[in-house]
């Protein structure tokens, strides 16, 4: 062992035949013994240098476990996991994994440095074969087979009101919260376990939310309805659920991959299972107490109550249960987990690389704390401020932490069996960490052919998804090129992708739905089918130098926070062209505008600009805008009436209905005003003719339109009926976009840069 901890302080730790014992009461050894003891590490200290130390698994523990990357905090993580599922076969364990690293643990450790550790140790590599891999199941075709078992989702019917508002990010008591309040509670009042769709019948379909005495805006039910659409894709919601008893099973480790998720929905995912978690064991141990725990059964609770023991191991868990007030769907959950549940026995393990950015109610619960390297001083004041024992001055020093060795912990036991901290070594894992497997095992002495082969594979079906940049597609292929020692010739990719359907248009490689090939024989084919994006007037490079300068300017603003670009991706927003005939006073005129899914118009003017409060106005007529437009100053109704050529009792009707959607105000008494809005006068102007857009594809009425109860031939022809248009046909259009994300302490933060 090249490090050893050294301190004046006298070291007692509970020991039994050489062996020191942590987080152990005396009364449970005499009772248990080895039982139940999991091997972590062995002693570097100079009082007991070389002895194993042993972490106890028969009670409740809540272990946190930090230091930077790289140091060995996922590593530690990884080892109690294999020794619970290896030592105690009486309780579940569960793996929240943020960043897709242990699904290798059924796999043996394969690392030559491990190896060698591992024989110096006495012990054999070995993968832990009670390991199951859940992933989303909206994940379940992206996914490699190989490195899952099983997909989980959550009932959507159990998510409270706080739930989706944390999840959303919206105000618990804002109009749209309110609106969620009640579509869940009628929503539950027609059925018990319900799932979206529910709730989206809900919202289109109770007269309730649309009644002018007790209803809600459209603009708010749609807002709500949108939200609610886009969950879909998060792929973890359904009517029914995974059952708990599938997750938490004895002898068994259940990693949970939620690296595919956003961090909004991972919290969610794992406030939902925290709080599943400790409500079962408490109904179980209090059946277990009144001796009532082999009473007959019924299905649900077999599937969802009768569960062991469980700990709950989770990485990055400053994402989940972060300091300084700031609330995540995962964190009353986990504090109540914390608190509530060493009866029950539910354990936590937590591990972070920022011990000041978690939560202080959950540092209030240690009893065990592993700590690896650190390097900021914050984060050496936050471990020590919650140390659960005495620090010897040599090891309270800052200078100490900041050069622990990798692997290394400093450890502090809140058990009376140990007088101070200590320093351990962390044992060398059985299973792999980290492993990383090869999309495809063509050897490293692949022919030429097999490599284009390979990239052309991989692209394709990433193109499936959204289009790529050419500089993109040369970056995959001089990676495949190192990784396989073979050049790969890009234009041969581009001409295998060409002979799948592909397009290369301005520098970007977009896939053609319904097209198989492309020779000569189809060439007409391809032509008649334009489904490719406008033409890139942005190149990356220029969206990394705008992107850079955001930045500059974010971190140079009064209230700004240092930040990095972290990536800066393409990315295609579908955009609608509604083609439409403008009647004159001999014959008409044929014109088209472009709007979004909200129902918002795009136009030119210096830059692509967007309308705001355009779709506030869908449903109304010609008459209802000709009434805001004559309301940009304050009118009375007689005013009005000269203006518009209406009639007081129609204006009486229009004014009330523009009242109600909120888009005039009564300044005093019989004058109205319009709140202010940018819409046009008219869609006869040379802006709204965007020659970018000039090749689409079809668009079908119904099929992933997002206006709920409405097809989308009535939503977006609504736009130029507002204007005397008479509609002809809708029409897709996808828009380069991209997509920058920075950053920051705070998190990430995303901005859009038109690609056009």
């Amino acid at each position: 062992m090249d490090f050893v901890g050294e301190s004046k302080e006298q070291l007692d730790v509970l020991e039994d035949g050489g062996n020191l014992f942590i987080g152990r009461k005396k009364s449970v050894h005499r009772e248990f013994g080895r039982e139940g003891a999991l091997l972590i590490g062995r002693s570097a200290d100079a009082a007991g240098v070389g002895k194993h130390v042993f972490l106890d698994s028969i009670s409740p523990h809540v272990v946190f476990i930090c230091g930077s990357r790289g140091t060995g905090k996922s590593f530690s993580a990884g080892v109690i996991a294999e020794e619970l599922v290896l030592r105690n076969p009486n309780v579940a364990c569960i793996v929240v994994d943020p960043v897709g690293i242990f699904w290798s643990l059924r796999y043996p450790n394969k690392e030559d440095a491990e190896l060698r550790k591992l024989e110096e140790w006495g012990l054999d590599p070995s993968g832990i074969e009670k390991t199951s891999v859940f992933i989303p199941e909206g994940q379940r075709t992206r996914v490699p087979k190989e490195t899952f078992d099983r997909t989980f989702s959550l009932r959507a019917s159990e998510l409270t009101v706080d739930d989706w508002c944390l999840t959303f990010g919206i105000d618990r008591f804002s109009p749209i919260g309110l609106l969620l309040d009640k579509v869940v509670e009628k929503t539950r009042e027609r059925r018990k376990n319900y799932g979206l769709e529910d709730m989206l019948y809900t919202i289109e379909k109770d007269k309730d939310f649309s009644s002018r005495e007790r209803g809600f805006k459209q603009d708010t039910r749609r807002a709500l309805a949108s939200r609610l659409d886009a969950a879909r894709s998060w792929g973890v919601l359904s009517r029914d659920g995974t059952p708990l008893a599938e997750v938490c099973k004895p002898g068994f480790v259940s990693v949970m991959d939620i690296s595919f998720l956003e961090e909004n929905v991972a919290s969610l995912v794992i406030g939902m299972l925290a709080r599943k978690i400790l409500a079962a064991r408490k109904l179980v141990t209090r059946k277990e107490a009144a001796g009532s725990a082999e009473e007959e059964k019924d299905v649900e609770e077999v599937l969802d109550v009768d569960i062991p023991p469980t700990w709950l191991i989770i990485d990055e868990a400053h994402t989940l249960i972060p300091s300084g007030g700031r609330k995540t769907a995962a964190t009353d959950a986990l504090i109540e987990y914390v608190k509530q549940g060493r009866r029950p026995g539910c354990s936590l393990v937590f591990a972070t690389q920022q011990p000041s950015a978690i939560d202080s109610r959950v540092m209030s619960q240690l009893d065990l704390i592993l700590c690896h390297k650190l390097v900021f001083d914050e984060d050496l004041h936050a471990v020590m401020k919650r140390m659960p024992t005495l620090v010897p001055p040599e090891y309270e020093k800052s200078r100490f932490l900041k050069t622990l060795p990798i692997g290394i912990a400093l450890v502090g036991d809140r058990s009376e069996s140990t007088s101070r901290a200590f320093c351990l070594e962390v044992r060398p894992r059985y299973s792999q960490h980290e492993g990383r497997e090869a999309v495809m095992d063509i050897g490293a002495k692949a022919s030429p052919e097999k490599v284009v082969s390979l990239a052309t594979s991989l692209v394709y079906k990433k193109l499936q998804t959204a289009p790529m940049s050419l500089v993109r597609v040369e970056e995959a292929c001089d990676a495949l090129s190192s990784r396989y020692k073979v050049k790969v010739d890009t234009s041969a990719v581009l001409k295998a992708l060409q002979a799948h359907g592909c397009v290369i248009d301005d520098g970007t490689v977009v896939s053609l739905p319904g097209v198989v090939g492309r020779g000569e024989e189809n060439e007409g084919q391809v032509n008649s089918i334009v489904a490719q994006a406008p033409a890139l007037r942005v190149t990356e490079s220029e969206a990394r130098r705008l992107a850079e300068k955001m930045r500059q300017r974010k971190s140079l603003g009064l209230f700004g926070a240092e930040e990095t670009v972290s990536e800066v991706r393409l990315v295609r927003e579908p955009l609608y062209r509604v083609s439409f005939n403008l009647p004159l006073q001999r014959g008409f005129k044929e014109l088209y505008c472009y709007c979004d899914e909200n129902g918002e118009l795009y136009y030119w003017e210096k830059g692509l600009r967007r309308t705001t409060g355009l779709a506030a106005l869908e449903g109304f007529d010609e008459r209802r805008l000709r009434v805001l437009k004559a309301l940009r100053k304050p009118a009375d109704v007689r005013t009005l009436a000269k203006h518009t050529s209406l009639t007081a009792q129609g204006l009486a009707r229009i004014l009330a209905d523009l009242g109600e959607a909120g888009l005039i105000e009564e300044q005093k008494k019989g004058v109205y005003r319009a709140r202010k809005l940018d819409v046009p006068d008219t869609l006869d102007e040379k802006r709204f003719l965007l020659d970018d857009f000039a090749k689409f594809e079809p668009f079908e009425s119904g099929k992933g339109d997002p206006a709920r109860g409405k097809s989308g031939y009535e939503r977006y022809h609504s736009i130029p009926k507002l204007y005397g248009g008479r509609p002809q046909k809708v029409e897709k259009v996808l828009r380069p976009v991209w997509r920058v994300t920075f950053a920051g302490a705070k998190g990430d933060r995303v901005e859009m840069i038109e690609a056009i």
